[in-house]
This record gives structure tokens, C-alpha cells and sequence, in this order.
């Protein structure tokens, strides 16, 4: 994703179950990386979890300063305060800005709604828990959709693009 803030990586990974999942958002050019994995069950094997008792998920936080695990409640409300302080030094104050900076984008994303409530929300609720408003994208030719990630078209490719769709215009 391009941005005001910059540009990021985000990545998604899910286990079959469900009940495991971990979301990443990498900060380009410099690869600083904030990664939350959020285990709903069955997380006895996983040694950073293992003082979180169930029905409490684990929430596994890892940045360039570290990891933390917790129980998700430990992030409610005001007694959550000191944990959210924590999981927010995870990364550097650069990091933290560049975050920021995409909270008024993310709600419009349908693609990026999990980095919000459930992990920038959870460290950063005051600016990260405001509800989606999709809006519909505009979409490009595709040399100028790549050239928006960097990657434009050489002449060949763009010819080939105005070729096949030399009738889209009608």
C-alpha cells in the first residue's frame, strides 16, 4: 500500500482452524515490521502464551524493540493502559508516526479491516477503532495500476495493453 505516510507490506495468514492468525505491516524502505498474532485457542504450546488461561486469547506482539504476549483483555479499558504502553514501544517513534498516518485510510480498505480494531486498536485504540466506510476504487489500465507499486511497463508491454483493449474505449 501506498500512502501519505509511506509505504507498506501488509500480510495476512490465517491456520485452517481459524483460531490462529497473524497480520504483519512492514514499513518500506527501511523493513521496520510490527506483527500481531492473535491465538483464539489451544495455545498451551506456545511458550509466550502459556500464563493466558481460556476462554482468553493470546495476542503475540513482535517489533523492532521486542515481543510481547498478553491476554487480549489485558488491552480494555483504563487498567489496560500500562499493557498498551508496552506494546506500543514495541516499534520506533518514525514506526509509530508512519502508523498514524494510515489510520484515516485503513477504514476504507475492506482488505486491510484487521489491522484496525483487533491489532492497531488493541495498541493504539484512540486512533485505530473507528468503523469502516468502504468506498468503491477506481481502477486502472494495468501499466498504470504496476506503475503505482514501482513497477511501470516498458513500451512493449504498454503496446500489448492498448492492443487488447483497443476496443474498451467504445
Amino acid at each position: 500500500m501506498d500512502a501519505g505516510a509511506g509505504r507498506f507490506v501488509f500480510v495476512s495468514s490465517q491456520d485452517p482452524s481459524g483460531r490462529d492468525s497473524t497480520e504483519s505491516i512492514r514499513r518500506l524502505p527501511d523493513g521496520e515490521t510490527l506483527t500481531r498474532r492473535l491465538v483464539l485457542s489451544t495455545f498451551e504450546e506456545i511458550t509466550a502464551c502459556s500464563s493466558v488461561r481460556p476462554p482468553d486469547a493470546c495476542v503475540v506482539l513482535t517489533g523492532a524493540n521486542g515481543t510481547l504476549a498478553a491476554p487480549i483483555s489485558g488491552f480494555a479499558g483504563e487498567l489496560g493502559a500500562p499493557l498498551r504502553a508496552r506494546a506500543a514501544s514495541l516499534v520506533s517513534t518514525g514506526m509509530r508516526d508512519a502508523l498514524f498516518g494510515l489510520a484515516p485510510i485503513l477504514p476504507a480498505v475492506a482488505e486491510f479491516g484487521s489491522y484496525a480494531k483487533d491489532f492497531l486498536g488493541l495498541v493504539w485504540p484512540q486512533r485505530f477503532t473507528k468503523a469502516q466506510s468502504l468506498r468503491k476504487g477506481v481502477r486502472k489500465p494495468g501499466c498504470d495500476f504496476d506503475a503505482t507499486f514501482g513497477f511501470p511497463c516498458d513500451a512493449d508491454a504498454r503496446r500489448r495493453e492498448e492492443q487488447r483493449f483497443a476496443d474498451a474505449g467504445r
